[in-house]
């Protein structure tokens, strides 16, 4: 029973240096993950830094775009209160024709439409062509 003992004595310091290698490895290994997590917090970081940056030029261009759209509706209103004023005029006074529009145009203004937003006014297909066949 001794001459056991005295062979597995030295194997058991065998598998418990192998133990420990395999620890120093997982640790080294950890090592090199955590530092590579440390970049990867620093690139998050700055690339939180930069999405906060876009986000206030956004913000300040759509401010931007907001009072520009205030102004285009007042332009768009002007509009068509001075396409209406021309409209009367040249319903008043047909032969000076200063508005251009055709007479559906101009009956779908008189009715309070805007020109083209029924599906029957400006948008009707163009008519077929006839081919010359014999």
């Amino acid at each position: 029973m001794l001459g056991v003992v005295v062979v597995l004595l030295p194997l058991s310091g065998c598998v418990v240096w192998d133990i420990n290698d395999g620890i120093l490895a997982s640790n080294d290994n950890l090592g090199r993950i955590e530092d590579e997590l440390q970049s990867i917090d620093q690139g998050l970081g700055s690339t939180n830094e930069n999405l906060e940056t876009v986000e206030s030029r956004l913000d300040s261009m759509d401010a931007q775009l907001k009072s520009l759209q205030t102004q285009l509706d007042a332009t768009n209103a002007h509009l068509a209160s001075l396409r209406k004023t021309i409209n009367n005029i040249d319903s008043t006074i047909p032969f000076l024709k200063l508005s251009g529009d055709d007479e559906e145009e101009q009956e779908a203004l008189e009715n309070g439409d805007t020109p083209g937003s029924s599906p029957a006014s400006g948008t009707e297909a163009a008519p077929e062509k006839e081919t010359g066949g014999s």
